[in-house]
């Protein structure tokens, strides 16, 4: 074959496959691929603790929720199996540690937030349960959740006051008296995982059951902990501006009661 007639030929065979594409794409915006199906947060909290060993937190809360919702709809769609069966989870493995290590966003929240977009296709509705979870989790003393076959007993609780890994690490080893590389600290994390995803599936099975209700609530419990911040870190204000909702104070601790006053 000539190399003009090569070249004719592959683009043809790309146009081709764009169209198809393009086909499926509409197809796809016209009805949404992923529909949820109710959840029980024990049965969620139990498979993100025993998925944990596989891919660490985001892989876990990621895969827990989806992969139980996946098995509901299968059994009511055998014709979905495909789709369900085939979706890459591996992929979510990169939220370990905050980012591959990184200390940054913890991977139970980028995974929990991940299953929230996956099945709530409107961007405001998923930042509201996005929110709110992300609020539980800096002010609610954690872990919670005990697994049917605990390595250990009593894990102590504490306040992450931050959705970043690192503080919530931090501020967890101080107050277990543990390192961060500590086994309790790991069994911490699993058992977390637990905490968040059963939060998780509470909210979304409130959301496909009551929406409004749901929002409303959503919103209130999200209160972000940064309101007062941005009354003068905005565009309008006198101050630099921010673009941030989560805790302020553990990183500025010279942020004092009187500031701004």
């Amino acid at each position: 074959m000539k190399r003009r007639d090569l070249f004719l030929y592959s683009s043809a065979a790309l146009g081709s496959l764009l169209t198809g594409s393009a086909g499926a794409a509409e197809k796809d915006d016209a009805a949404p691929a992923w529909t949820y199906e109710p959840l029980d947060g024990k049965e969620t909290a139990q498979r993100a603790y025993d998925l944990y060993s596989e891919g660490s937190c985001m892989y876990a809360a990621f895969r827990s929720i989806v992969s139980l919702v996946g098995e509901k709809r299968v059994a009511k769609h055998p014709g979905e199996s495909a789709q369900w069966n085939g979706f890459p989870y591996y992929m979510m493995k990169y939220g370990k540690g905050g980012v591959h290590d990184y200390g940054s966003l913890c991977g139970i929240l980028n995974g929990c937030a991940a299953a929230i977009s996956l099945f709530v296709p409107e961007r405001k509705d998923a930042a509201v349960l996005t929110h709110a979870l992300f609020h539980y989790y800096e002010n609610t003393p954690l872990p919670v959740f005990m697994p049917t076959e605990p390595k250990f007993g009593g894990i102590v609780q504490s306040r992450s006051e931050s959705v970043l890994c690192h503080v919530s690490v931090t501020r967890w080893a101080i107050a277990s008296d543990e390192t961060a590389e500590s086994p309790r600290r790991k069994e911490r994390c699993k058992r977390l995982v637990g905490d968040l995803t059963a939060k998780t599936v509470e909210m979304l099975n409130s959301y496909f059951a009551d929406k409004d209700k749901c929002l409303a609530s959503g919103a209130a419990a999200a209160e972000s902990p940064a309101g007062h911040c941005v009354e003068c870190h905005n565009p309008e204000g006198d101050q630099p501006q921010v673009n941030v909702k989560m805790n302020c104070t553990p990183c500025h601790s010279d942020i004092g009661p009187d500031h701004g006053n």
